[in-house]
């Protein structure tokens, strides 16, 4: 039988023991939040994505860009349902459940309704590669994804902003490119040129050993770095989060099984499956806090919502890769014990 090695399993505590340095951090030496948080996520981003860019090969790459059945699932996942199931939690969280219980005013829960929306309007075009690379999905696929999402939500987030939340935004297509830059575009070629020149060599498999440990280093020195410069709006607004996080639970947990079992429905195997569950699941908060700022600049807790998201969104993410982990391994003892009764 399969078993989890004891870093995957020590992994949930490494991951408590950062969020709680973050936030004390976060309290005790804020006046560097700031830079920290400009320079410290985009690098420890960088360290996280191109380990898994390592692992690529260029010719599944260029299959999966053409995959059209594949990438017509994800775009109808990502767009035709997953905004408007957001929308629907929310509305259903904030202006039935927690106002039948007078848990926030009328206008706050408006504010954080719209903030909501943000979250969910657009896919996420960076940690998504994380999570799928942690959970042993198909990384050619995830990447593609995320290259087909960067354009195509140029033109859907604002139009999905206004049907939901009734108010014009622009998005700037420089944000989205430099993500992409910075996320998808430099630890692909990182990686792509790692494996061409050392692919050959005996000690091969030990760079690949030794680069998923800096990526686990990098998960964890991020996720300190966010709480460090974000993690104020928890203590601030302790009970908006976990009103905010009740709604994005469902979401994100719903959301990836609903992409998940969708692609193993059309026989589509345990890696590519992953991929496609968390790219539909996984949002993009850069773009949420941008649009929070610059749209929503009278409304505050707009944009205290959707820097929320992120730190919520970590902690569930791995939740959902720990779930795909424990998957993957009765996966594999099914196909084992089916092999050895053949036998």
């Amino acid at each position: 039988m399969g078993r989890l090695d004891l870093k995957t399993m020590l992994f949930p505590l490494f991951v408590a023991v950062a969020i709680v340095l973050g936030l004390f951090l976060g309290l005790r030496v804020s006046y560097v939040s700031g830079p920290l948080s400009d320079y410290g996520i985009p690098v420890g981003i960088f360290f996280m994505i191109y380990p898994a860019m390592t692992r690529i090969h260029i010719r599944e790459l260029g299959r999966s860009i053409r995959d059209i059945r594949t990438v017509g699932l994800m775009v109808f996942l990502n767009y035709a349902i997953a905004p408007f199931l957001v929308a629907g939690l929310a509305y259903l969280f904030f202006f039935v459940i927690f106002s039948h219980f007078s848990l926030l005013s009328s206008a706050v829960a408006t504010q954080v309704y719209v903030g909501i929306i943000l979250l969910g309007v657009a896919p996420c075009i960076a940690m998504v590669m994380v999570w799928t690379n942690l959970a042993h999905g198909n990384m050619s696929k995830a990447v593609s994804f995320v290259a087909w999402n960067s354009v195509i939500q140029v033109v859907t987030t604002p139009v999905l902003v206004y049907i939901l939340a009734r108010t014009s935004v622009v998005i700037s297509p420089f944000l989205i490119l430099e993500s992409v830059l910075l996320y998808l575009a430099l630890p692909l070629v990182a990686g792509l040129v790692t494996r061409k020149l050392l692919q050959k060599k005996t000690y091969f498999s030990r760079i690949l050993n030794a680069l998923s440990s800096i990526q686990t280093l990098a998960l964890l020195f991020t996720i300190l770095v966010i709480f460090w410069s974000q993690g104020k709006g928890i203590l601030l607004y302790p009970s908006l989060v976990w009103m905010v996080g009740a709604v994005m639970l469902i979401f994100y947990f719903a959301l990836f099984h609903v992409g998940y079992f969708s692609a193993r429905k059309a026989r589509y195997n345990y890696e590519d499956s992953t991929a496609i569950g968390f790219t539909v699941s996984a949002r993009d908060f850069e773009i949420s806090i941008a649009i929070a700022v610059v749209a929503f600049s009278s409304y505050p807790y707009v944009a205290v919502t959707t820097a929320i998201g992120p730190l919520l969104e970590i902690p569930l993410m791995l939740f959902l890769v720990w779930i795909q982990i424990n998957r993957e391994t009765r996966i594999n003892n099914i196909k084992a014990s089916v092999g050895v009764s053949k036998a």
